[in-house]
């Protein structure tokens, strides 16, 4: 993506930590966020279609708490999904200054994606309020099921059935998206660990190809189930007194306390195996002493929600459902350390280059901003320089339409050139020195460079 290029310039050292502090917070946000969205999304649709198939209520009741409680609403999924990731994306494209590799393009694309599939989540998301309040149209009549298709007006029914298809549609349109959301986000943040490998990776055929890109898609995916698990518990049970009087109805709560057990502890189960293949993945480039630690963390961490899980499910212990959520979110967090500095080791040596082109561009600047307060530049031109020049036509001198331009934009220079002038041009006598004072040639050099350029 050539635009994302012109967008970004060589950071200096201090914006670089701030940019890597930016990144960190981004993805602590973007990660958690991704991975319960993407869950949610996924097992709402499964319980959603095996309900209506089935005729199960209890199914299409849980699929429906499942996409309010973890999707939450639209500017939620905007704050916390798709400003999370178009940050992340113009970061890397930042610390990743004019480096030939198709990482920025894969997170770019994958921002697209997430942006159409919070759209197509919460289009999911409302079809479930609208049956609802379809549903308590019904029973606000009083009318007998069997007395429903008769009385019911043929156009309610026809939108209700318009309605069933736009949820089964739109639920899947939104997984499909957020599916390729993760694939390319795991393929973008993948490849950028390779620096020695750049060159291999030009084209989206090369990340398919990638195993790195394919494990921590599969990392990213038990990751989410994880998430999704132990958010159903969390917001179900616990966050601010959990769904009003769940207690009440024991079907419900045994079959959402038992599904969203099984679900959080299946994927934390399997999230050290994938943890560990996702790390042996990391090339030799990209490692250091401060990655196997955050890893060792992760493992840790990892290992203590499994405690937790299993007090909920085995014991029914449901003290330990906000500890488990909060140790969850602390491995995410040791997990992205992990990655993040094995990025900053596989970019190491291009950081510096960014940062000493930062430095001549600081310094290119520098010698071309002056200071010219307290002196008008138009005044010593009209003063001192009107006698001989004029801007578009000849007069003793050579018109400065064509002369300016010749220094190219350098204040500096032209000053340089008015205190110690040399013949130029055959056809025109030599300028003789004006006899002004250094900070006077450096207006009257500016005014006739703004002046020319149109300023």
């Amino acid at each position: 993506m050539d635009f994302l290029d012109n967008l970004v310039i060589p950071a200096t050292t201090q914006h670089l930590n701030l940019l890597k502090i930016i990144l960190v917070m981004s993805m602590l946000i973007f990660i958690p966020f991704f991975g319960m969205i993407f869950g949610g999304t996924a097992f709402s649709v499964i319980f959603n279609a095996y309900g209506r198939k089935n005729k199960k209520p209890l199914f299409i009741r849980f699929a429906k708490d499942i996409i309010d409680k973890l999707a939450i609403n639209r500017f939620v999924g905007v704050g916390l999904g798709v400003i999370p990731l178009l940050a992340i994306t113009f970061c890397y494209a930042q610390l990743m200054f004019e480096v030939k590799v198709i990482s920025v393009s894969l997170l770019f694309v994958a921002t697209l994606f997430m942006a159409l599939a919070v759209n197509f989540v919460y289009s999911f998301q409302n079809t479930f309020q609208i049956e609802l309040l379809i549903e308590t149209f019904k029973d606000i009549t009083g009318l007998k099921k069997h007395e429903l298709e008769t009385k019911i007006p043929e156009d309610i029914a026809d939108y209700e059935f318009d309605l069933k298809n736009t949820n089964s549609n739109s639920g899947l349109y939104a997984f499909i998206l957020l599916l390729l959301t993760a694939v390319f986000f795991a393929g973008g943040t993948s490849i950028a660990l390779f620096s020695d490998n750049y060159e291999y990776f030009q084209n989206i055929a090369q990340m398919f190809l990638s195993g790195a890109t394919f494990l921590n898609f599969l990392f990213i995916l038990v990751l989410s189930i994880t998430v999704t698990g132990s958010a159903i518990l969390f917001f179900f049970f616990h966050w601010q007194g959990g769904i009003q009087d769940l207690d009440k109805d024991k079907e419900y709560y045994n079959f959402v306390k038992k599904i969203g057990g099984n679900i959080a502890f299946t994927g934390a189960a399997l999230l050290p195996v994938f943890l560990f293949f996702s790390f042996i993945m990391i090339p030799n480039v990209a490692l250091s002493g401060t990655v196997f630690t955050y890893t060792g963390l992760a493992f840790v961490s990892i290992l203590i929600l499994c405690n937790f899980l299993y007090a909920v499910i085995k014991n029914s212990d449901m003290k330990y459902i906000g500890a488990a959520f909060y140790v969850l979110i602390l491995s995410i967090g040791f997990t992205i350390m992990k990655n993040q500095s094995a990025f900053g080791t596989a970019s190491f040596k291009h950081l510096q280059a960014i940062n000493i082109a930062a430095e001549e561009l600081h310094q290119e600047k520098k010698g071309k901003t002056i200071s010219t307060a307290g002196v008008d530049g138009e005044e010593i031109y009209t003063r001192v320089c009107s006698a001989c020049h004029k801007f578009d036509v000849k007069l003793v001198g050579p018109p400065y339409s064509q002369t300016v331009p010749t220094f190219n934009g350098d204040v500096k220079k032209l000053s340089a050139w008015i205190q110690n002038p040399t013949k130029v041009y055959p056809d025109y006598p030599p300028m003789p020195n004006p006899g002004i004072k250094p900070k006077e040639a450096d207006a009257v050099a500016k005014y006739l460079i703004d002046k020319v350029g149109g300023k």
